[in-house]
């Protein structure tokens, strides 16, 4: 796949498979991520077993996939990167605030996170009851299969 259309997947899909370093086998999990330019984004809350492997070492692996209903036709992307707190305030609260508009309609979000949606331009995580930490990928390979 090109680099172009990688991008296309990673823009129209939700949510992708997250590998954490865990012995004896790798530690995978359904998230949510937030693509926003080019960038991969993720919040965690800050506690449970994907923390406590995220702090031992934060390489991971992700991958985001496509299929029509008869799995005819299918696109996937493996992203290979290291998972970074997003620590400036500016940057935060940009991709807060879009994240919040992202989600807006995603029942499951707004029901676990119990925030006032009315509020334009809130920093839904920082709202939210739940602690979260924002991070994001900095990736260092990524690679893409199509079937057609």
């Amino acid at each position: 796949m090109s680099h172009r259309e990688m991008d296309e997947l990673l823009k129209s899909q939700i949510l992708c498979r997250i590998s954490f370093h865990d012995e004896p086998y790798p530690y995978t999990l359904p998230m949510e991520y937030y693509y926003f330019g080019d960038v991969m984004y993720f919040h965690f809350t800050t506690t449970g077993k994907k923390m406590e492997l995220l702090n031992k070492n934060p390489n991971v692996t992700v991958e985001v996939d496509w299929c029509n209903d008869t799995m005819t036709d299918y696109k996937s992307v493996i992203l290979k990167g290291r998972l970074v707190p997003v620590d400036n305030p500016d940057e935060r609260n940009t991709i807060n605030v879009a994240m919040a508009s992202a989600v807006h309609e995603r029942a499951g979000i707004k029901a676990l996170l119990r925030i006032p949606w009315g509020k334009k331009g809130i920093d839904y995580l920082s709202a939210s009851n739940i602690p979260l930490r924002l991070l994001k990928l900095d990736v260092k390979e990524m690679t893409g299969k199509k079937a057609h």
